[in-house]
């Protein structure tokens, strides 16, 4: 038998070797901490290529997102509690099909609606989400209601709203339902052995990724038009890849994270879930901005309008295709998509070209690293012997690793984020405008895959995250988005594959931009599951 002691000692040691050679590479003093995450943040930003907005094309109107309802809505052809009505029903469905939801709040919505048609009434506009169905993810704080964290006992009644609600509050969105995540936010399957596991609307066998699990599984299912997820390690674009529908992790500090549940500081990020890159810009034009309550955010170089320049022109634009750590391992199925993905871009004129390889592999060693210790110093107190006997095999076991990690091991890796962003966009960044690449290089896995703590299932959760926590240490911008369907190897019928663009700090206008022309010329997006035809 292994023994537990030794195992660790081996981990902190190959991390010690892996912090040395970065470091020795970017040229970094570990003491001296020269570039700090936010002047990296600033430094490798650039301006997003400008063009003359086009036409749009129609969509396909057999599945329409928020940007089109909302025309209905002006149009008084609907009202604000239609709208409400129609997805609460559609959200107690969902459901009971997927257990996406931990909480309808259908008084409130209601009382919402009523307040928002009132105005309209009254020839007042609305805001700029004005009657959109969201829902969000259970770990945003709201005075008065419980905030649940995907434990099996919810935390007590917040005492203040998170940022990010109140920016929705002013933007006249609806709040519908809070949902189903992962414990703690920690495992990116989407399964929860103490609170239950959720189900992927397109088999109810299957996972729907995590942790912001529920979150795409009711914008998937058409319940609502949107969600708001967080992502440590690419809990926004996992689940929104295996789900079929676009996520967006937002560059770091973009998007404050007050009165939001945390499991690690310097890797959380808020953002959007939608059937749509322009349903993802509407949302995150409502929520971004500087926020002095969120230690870790970062005013922006510049303010986008992510909205008004998703009909510019993404011809010429250059997409680098990254190989080896993102083709390693990929299902053939899955490089299908991915080649039949850049194909499309291909044919709207951008420019695909190679991009030079970079230690992703050192990189993501260094983020588990962060995000086990900060996720230990956080929650602690739940491995003490007294503590309640609350906690999940998997997240006791994760919150277990961080504990004897070094302090100057883990100053050490923060201390090279900011170096190894600077040398990231002057290598492979230097000559593209975004990257695109996989997030997951395996067909959708069984939820029964997780039942049991084993090699197996620990693979399986290691292949879920390693394409996209890179993406977090860095803190850069990256979309997910439909780019096809593949069939797993055990059963018949295909399930949703997604891909990631990946940009430099600030550049969500142009990733939503590439995101939409896409949209307009494929129908990836469009497809229902299931349970929603």
């Amino acid at each position: 038998m292994e023994n537990p002691t030794a195992a660790r000692n081996e981990v902190i040691a190959q991390w010690r070797d892996t912090v040395a050679r970065l470091a020795t590479e970017t040229g970094t003093g570990l003491g001296l901490m020269p570039d700090s995450m936010a002047q990296a943040l600033h430094a490798t930003a650039q301006a997003v290529p400008g063009a003359t907005p086009t036409a749009a094309l129609s969509a396909d109107p057999g599945w329409h997102d928020w940007w089109e309802k909302r025309e209905r809505l002006a149009a008084r052809e609907v009202t604000v509690q239609d709208l409400a009505r129609a997805s609460l029903d559609r959200l107690a469905q969902v459901q009971g099909a997927t257990a996406a939801c931990v909480e309808l709040l259908h008084d409130s919505a209601m009382k919402q609606a009523l307040q928002l048609d009132m105005r309209l009434a009254a020839g007042e506009p609305l805001g700029l989400l004005g009657g959109m169905p969201l829902a969000h993810k259970d770990l945003l704080h709201r005075v008065g209601r419980m905030a649940g964290y995907g434990m099996a006992q919810a935390a007590g009644p917040a005492s203040f709203d998170a940022t990010v609600l109140r920016r929705f509050d002013q933007a006249d969105a609806l709040h519908l339902a809070r949902l189903h995540m992962t414990e703690l936010a920690f495992d990116p399957s989407g399964t929860n052995a103490m609170a239950g596991h959720c189900r992927n609307p397109w088999s109810a066998t299957r996972i729907p990724g995590g942790s912001s699990s529920g979150s795409a599984a009711v914008v998937a299912a058409g319940a609502v038009d949107g969600a708001l997820g967080s992502d440590t390690g690419g809990s926004i674009r996992i689940p929104a890849a295996l789900c079929g529908v676009t996520g967006l992790k937002p560059t770091f500090g973009l998007v404050s994270r007050a009165g939001a549940m945390s499991l690690s500081a310097t890797h959380d990020h808020l953002g959007p879930i939608a059937r749509s890159a322009r349903d993802c810009a509407l949302m995150l034009q409502a929520i971004a901005g500087h926020d002095i309550a969120d230690a870790g955010s970062v005013a922006a170089p510049r303010s986008d309008d992510y909205a008004g320049s998703l009909d510019a022109p993404v011809a010429r634009l250059r997409i680098g295709v990254p190989q080896g750590y993102f083709t390693a391992g990929l299902h053939p199925g899955i490089r299908a998509v991915i080649d039949q993905s850049i194909a499309s871009f291909r044919l709207l004129g951008a420019d695909i070209r190679e991009v030079p390889d970079f230690p992703y592999d050192a990189v993501n060693a260094l983020a588990i690293l962060m995000i086990r210790a900060e996720a230990t110093a956080l929650y602690e107190g739940l491995l003490r012997p007294q503590a309640p006997a609350t906690l999940g095999d998997f997240t006791r076991a994760r919150l277990q690793e961080g504990a004897p990690i070094p302090a100057t091991l883990y100053l050490q890796a923060l201390a090279l984020r900011g170096p190894l962003l600077l040398r990231f966009a002057q290598t492979v960044l230097a000559d593209v405008d975004v990257l695109l690449a996989p997030v997951f290089p395996l067909p959708t896995p069984r939820i029964d895959a997780f039942d049991t703590m084993n090699a197996q299932s620990q693979l399986l959760r290691g292949e879920l995250t390693r394409l996209t926590r890179p993406v977090n240490y860095l803190g850069l911008p990256s979309l997910s988005l439909p780019g096809g369907a593949c069939a797993p190897d055990d059963e018949p019928g295909e399930l949703p594959v997604g891909f990631q663009l990946i940009g430099r700090p600030y550049s969500e206008a142009l990733l939503l931009r590439l995101g939409h022309a896409f949209q307009k010329a494929t129908t990836w997006h469009l497809r229902r599951p299931p349970m929603a035809a």
